[in-house]
């Protein structure tokens, strides 16, 4: 099959609201960028999603992978090693079951062929439970789109795709269940949900709030232990109800990832990001972590020689990696003396940022920076 090919351009472009670029779609973990096969499995769809293309009175190409092919496909692109991996979403033609069975189809006959890759798949609202627990087995990361952050919004926004709670929280509180069955039983060579459980949300497509946002997310990620909220910039489409309405900034869905990192892996809890709100619900624009750190003033400074790794989180320009560095020469005897000492671990820039929230009992930045 020609990766140009009518069929290729329209399953792989269709899968817009996941982010995808052609061919290979590069997914970002660890540290480093992951190259994927992204596509949808088929691309006709009976739902009327207010900011979707793909809505069932679009007039467009219609198209569909057969599920051998596709793994063929997949197959040969990560033997010549120009994937890692596979992301397979779909479109819902008629009932959720019927798809996902054709996303399972693929996925058993590339794990018969031998592929030990990734493969994340993003199940339909309403699919059974027996679906949802064999998707589980056989992929290393599944999810199911929330859209949006509140059961209103999501009415609104997929008037025909059933209920917020049923057919989308339910499907992946059942996921969960699967996978800590799986991970309880050992770990496995591939599949598994090794990584996680995901959803997706839209922002901007509607008059939302960044608190609406933070909300969904914060109980996501401890309620039902979400690996990652993908967030997903609206952007208007010709020929859909929402084609007027002002695209979402990327710098409102930046600041979002950013606070639900904190959210997720920094022990911030919700309601000190909502002290920092404005008073229109949202972010201010820039680093939550560099505004809650001015907020909570009498936090600072911290001697990074005693302070706890919590503690060490909270400081702009320390991560968890840099965090635990400071723990792990802190127990080899190592102290944090001065600017020079940051820079090692943090990088100078990082260090320039972390330094007016930290006490090294010498001289401060200023004496590092004046004069540049």
């Amino acid at each position: 099959m020609s990766w140009s090919g009518p069929k290729w351009r329209v399953l792989v472009l269709g899968a817009r609201w996941d982010k995808c670029y052609v061919p290979i779609y590069e997914a970002s973990g660890r540290g480093r960028r992951i190259p994927l096969l992204k596509t949808l499995m088929v691309n006709s769809c009976r739902n009327e999603c207010l900011y979707c293309a793909l809505r069932c009175r679009s007039a467009r190409q219609k198209a569909a992978w057969e599920p051998l092919k596709l793994a063929r496909v997949a197959m040969r692109l990560w033997r010549e090693g120009r994937i890692e991996g596979i992301f397979l979403s779909s479109s819902i033609p008629s009932d959720p079951d019927s798809v996902v069975e054709l996303e399972l189809e693929a996925t058993r006959a590339l794990r018969d062929m031998g592929f030990t890759g990734y493969v994340h798949l993003r199940l339909m609202p309403g699919t059974s439970r027996y679906l949802v627990e064999e998707a589980v087995r056989l992929a290393d990361r599944v999810g199911v789109n929330l859209e949006a952050p509140t059961r209103d919004m999501f009415n609104e926004l997929c008037p025909d795709k059933g209920s917020f709670r049923e057919d989308v929280l339910k499907r992946l509180s059942w996921a969960k269940r699967a996978m800590d069955e799986a991970h309880r039983e050992g770990k496995a060579q591939y599949g598994a949900c090794r990584a996680g459980l995901d959803t997706q949300m839209i922002v901007g497509a509607l008059e939302d709030s960044d608190l609406e946002f933070l909300v969904a997310m914060d109980w996501l990620y401890r309620e039902l232990g979400l690996r990652r909220v993908y967030l997903s910039p609206f952007r208007p489409i010709k020929g859909t109800p929402l084609e007027a309405r002002e695209a979402c900034s990327l710098k409102r869905v930046l600041r979002l990832y950013q606070a639900s990192f904190l959210l997720r892996d920094y022990g911030i809890r919700l309601d000190e990001l909502v002290d920092i709100l404005g008073s229109d619900g949202r972010l201010p624009d820039e680093d939550p972590k560099a505004a809650l750190a001015r907020a909570q003033a009498g936090r600072f400074p911290l001697d990074p020689n005693v302070a706890s790794y919590w503690e060490l989180l909270r400081v702009p320009g320390i991560g968890p990696s840099s965090a635990k560095r400071i723990l792990a020469l802190r127990s080899s005897g190592v102290e944090l003396r001065d600017f020079w000492d940051l820079v090692a671990i943090l990088g100078q820039e990082g260090a320039r940022r972390a330094m007016p929230y930290l006490d090294l009992g010498g001289p401060s930045l200023s004496t590092y920076t004046s004069g540049k």
